[in-house]
């Protein structure tokens, strides 16, 4: 028999016997460099992966908040050019009102008939107006439609005269509003 024969059977004598305790803590140690190399290896690993999320998580806030900025300054600068725009045309109207209270009325006055003749007649307006009640009424209608027809299309032309106007001023071009 040899020596690991006798090992094994248990006849190896004294340094056999010797021998198989020191073989069995060489296997256990080298069990544990390996198990100890292992676990560092996933420590390691376990560390990158940290570090990687880490990196992407910074880089998507950082990608987020650049959007966000530019977003921002978007919305600003639209904000600020309808708040110019709505003030420019704001000042249109009033000059369009202050040169021609006259058409501003009868365009009023014309609303006014017209959503009056919509509404629906009370008794009394029967009781007084009887049979001519709808006549009245449809004659009123056509007079309001023809009226509002009128300052509706004179509106639009004179404000477009006043956008031009303003136009030219923020341009500078004087020449045309003249």
């Amino acid at each position: 028999m040899n020596e690991a024969e006798k090992h094994y059977s248990g006849q190896g004598g004294g340094t056999g016997a010797s021998g198989s305790g020191s073989g069995t803590a060489k296997r256990e140690s080298g069990e544990d460099s390996v198990l100890g190399q292992a676990a560092s290896t996933a420590r390691e690993g376990l560390k990158g992966a940290a570090d990687t999320a880490r990196s992407a998580t910074e880089a998507a806030r950082q990608t987020a908040g650049e959007f966000y900025g530019r977003a921002s300054r978007t919305v600003d600068d639209a904000r600020r050019r309808s708040a110019a725009e709505l003030s420019r045309r704001r000042r249109g109207v009033e000059a369009f009102v202050e040169e021609n209270p006259v058409m501003v009325g009868v365009v009023g006055f014309a609303a006014g008939l017209l959503i009056g003749s919509l509404l629906p007649a009370t008794r009394r307006e029967n009781q007084i107006f009887g049979r001519y009640a709808d006549e009245v009424r449809d004659q009123g209608l056509r007079y309001a439609r023809e009226l509002a027809e009128q300052g509706k299309s004179m509106v639009e032309e004179n404000l477009q005269a006043v956008g031009g106007q303003a136009d030219d001023r923020d341009t500078g071009d004087e020449s045309r509003a003249a």
